[in-house]
């Protein structure tokens, strides 16, 4: 087994083969050092057999086999799940509160007030608030309680990246973010508002009793979950439920990461998959291709060889035809004044010398070896391919003959016909 595929094994499956042989027997049949495969269990705490396990093992001892401990994400899963409790009690007088919670409790009571006489808070490094400065110390005792029910998960509030953001709850990239607010009343007590043509101002006023939001988006209200004390919840019951809530959110974002790590990996699987199929048809499509090319010219080479032989033999014949015509031409001159003139013994010479290319024996045609039948079976695959001479077209050839058949005559005989 090579190293790839010690890689591609999962936590439990990596577990079973380390306890099934030693260390050094296993890293040699997957083709990687001891250190390699001791880092790999390591990194995905998979615990290794001790030095003398094998040994004892060899001995006819049956030493312990620890089992394999759980993911941190099982882990923080089992913990997160675990019952937060019905009410969550703000902490009592002289309780030290969260550093972050003493930091908001300061920031409160020194911000500027708002036109409901609240006083509101953005900072980076805390989440985003708006009460009354009689509420500032309730408002971080709040925040204590919500730090010190999440934290020790490592569900950890951040400082935001952006100058005008608030802080955030973090968890492997999931953030979270909290709005604490106390809630608007009416000047008369009333808990609604009223309608747009019963009133013209805003006459509302702090209510002393505190809301919290969730949201996932820093921007958007679509995702948010708000609660809020009342007579008949009181705070404590709703910082429960604000906690569970948090707990509960990160739970879920957990299980959708490692559903969607799964669909990940299948998918991954599945484009290797098509991957290899594609390779597979391209390598046949190739190979057809090739063999197609082969193919053709192999039978380019007996088609060439079958049409040098028609050209060839036209050839000869026009080298015949010509030359018994020029011994015509000497003979007429002889018969008609006995002997040659300069000029015709001149032209002759000329004549002779133009028609002596035209006979196919001056290209040694043809040579057995290179101009006939071959065995096709026996030329390499992709070539060298035998050699063909690709005689010229002949001139009383209209076109290059069929191969096999014979020229169906001269373009002087065509037109006469």
């Amino acid at each position: 087994m090579s190293q790839s595929a010690n890689k591609e094994l999962t936590r439990e499956e990596l577990y079973e083969r380390v306890w099934s042989k030693p260390a050094t027997e296993l890293a040699a049949e997957w083709g990687i050092s001891d250190v390699a495969l001791s880092k790999r269990c390591k990194k995905l705490n998979v615990p290794k057999p001790s030095l003398g396990y094998w040994a004892r093992i060899a001995a006819g001892q049956t030493p312990t086999k620890p089992p394999l401990p759980p993911t941190p994400e099982k882990v923080f899963a089992q913990a997160a799940q675990q019952p937060v409790g019905k009410a969550l009690a703000l902490p009592g007088e002289g309780v030290p509160l969260h550093p972050l919670a003493l930091e908001l409790s300061r920031t409160l009571t020194k911000a500027r007030l708002d036109s409901h006489k609240r006083a509101s808070v953005r900072e980076r490094t805390l989440p985003e608030a708006a009460a009354s400065k009689a509420l500032a110390e309730r408002v971080a005792q709040a925040f204590h309680v919500i730090l010190k029910g999440v934290e020790h998960l490592g569900i950890c509030f951040r400082r935001a990246q952006g100058a005008y953001d608030s802080g955030y709850f973090q968890k492997s990239h999931d953030r979270l973010y909290l709005k604490i607010e106390e809630a608007l009343i009416e000047a008369d007590g009333a808990t609604r508002r009223r309608p747009s043509w019963q009133w013209q101002a805003d006459h509302r006023v702090p209510s002393g009793r505190l809301t919290f939001a969730l949201n996932a988006e820093r921007y958007g209200t679509q995702s948010t979950k708000e609660w809020a004390e009342s007579d008949k919840v009181p705070i404590e019951e709703v910082l429960a439920k604000v906690v569970a809530a948090i707990r509960s959110h990160y739970v879920e974002a957990q299980a959708r990461r490692a559903r969607e790590a799964i669909e990940r990996e299948k998918q991954r699987v599945e484009s290797e998959r098509r991957w290899r199929e594609y390779q597979a048809k391209e390598a046949i499509r190739l190979r057809q291709e090739q063999e197609r090319k082969h193919a053709e010219a192999v039978a380019s080479v007996a088609r060439t060889r079958a049409e040098d032989l028609l050209k060839a033999a036209e050839w000869w014949r026009l080298n015949r035809v010509v030359t018994e015509f020029i011994n015509a031409c000497e003979q007429r001159w002889k018969n008609t004044s006995g002997e040659l003139t300069v000029e015709q013994q001149t032209w002759l010479a000329w004549a002779r010398e133009t028609a002596r290319p035209l006979s196919p024996f001056e290209a040694d045609y043809p040579d057995p070896a290179k101009d006939g039948a071959f065995d096709a079976g026996v030329i390499p695959f992709g070539g060298p391919y035998p050699a063909k001479r690709n005689f010229p077209q002949p001139p009383t050839m209209r076109t290059a003959p069929p191969s096999g058949v014979p020229s169906t005559g001269h373009a002087r005989d065509c037109d006469t016909q």
